[in-house]
């Protein structure tokens, strides 16, 4: 089968999205992100060869990394950014993949439901199932039945890495959605972030990974909380002001 180039090239010149992707990577002007759900203890070998090598080829990247990158449109340093997005909350977060992180001493990205938090061990499960979260509990974690961080553990996470919020209850937000629940999902689930690790959260992350070019209702709620970033599925950009 012959290849086309030139159908290839008018069938990526109609995707604005596609185009400027292809514009970052042939300038390098991009960081890396690898993401990860659940990190299960039976897979720590894995994470911590992925950890080391990351640690070797690639540089942490912070929130502070991401303004002056944003500022002045080069990467600061030697080696290329490179973010573990570390999605939901997860108690085996806490427990496997952190002492990873830190043991290379490379930043993590956690984006976390707001209020999985909040859930009572008893009710972790039936809120997962519900709220389209892994619902396949561990052994190990059985007993108790608590799927989530607790609140100290995210905050000793949050002194040496990145805290995201990823709406309050893993929620969708859609075109549809009313003014009441994304008030709760994107500006009262950051307070509550914040309440409990004492810093601010700077980034948020769509269900889903919507593109950035949210709905213009959703754009007042994400700039009443004060966010810096919105993650999509394509790429990170700066909250227009």
């Amino acid at each position: 089968m012959s290849f086309d180039l030139q159908a290839f090239a008018q069938s990526v010149t109609k995707d604005k999205r596609t185009m400027e992707m292809f514009r970052y990577l042939l300038n390098n002007s991009y960081i890396r992100v690898i993401n990860y759900h659940r990190t299960n203890k039976e897979d720590i070998p894995r994470f911590e060869a992925e950890i080391k090598y990351y640690a070797e080829h690639f540089s942490p990247v912070t929130v502070e990394d991401m303004d002056r990158f944003f500022d002045t449109g080069v990467w600061h340093k030697e080696r290329p950014g490179l973010i573990p997005a570390i999605f939901e909350g997860y108690r085996c977060h806490y427990d496997y993949m952190l002492p990873i992180l830190d043991k290379y001493n490379f930043t993590g990205w956690f984006y976390v439901p707001g209020f999985f938090m909040d859930v009572p061990y008893e009710e972790q499960l039936e809120f997962a199932q519900s709220h389209h979260l892994r619902t396949d509990i561990p052994e190990e974690y059985q007993k108790d039945g608590r799927i989530a961080m607790s609140w100290e553990e995210m905050e000793e996470i949050s002194r040496r890495h990145v805290i995201c919020c990823h709406t309050g209850s893993h929620f969708q937000i859609t075109k549809t959605t009313s003014d009441e629940d994304m008030q709760r999902e994107i500006v009262e689930s950051k307070r509550r972030i914040e309440s409990h690790i004492q810093k601010p959260v700077d980034v948020f992350c769509w269900l889903y990974g919507e593109e950035y070019s949210y709905y213009d209702r959703a754009h007042k709620f994400i700039e009443e909380a004060g966010y810096k970033y919105v993650v999509g599925n394509l790429k990170m950009e700066r909250v227009r002001k």
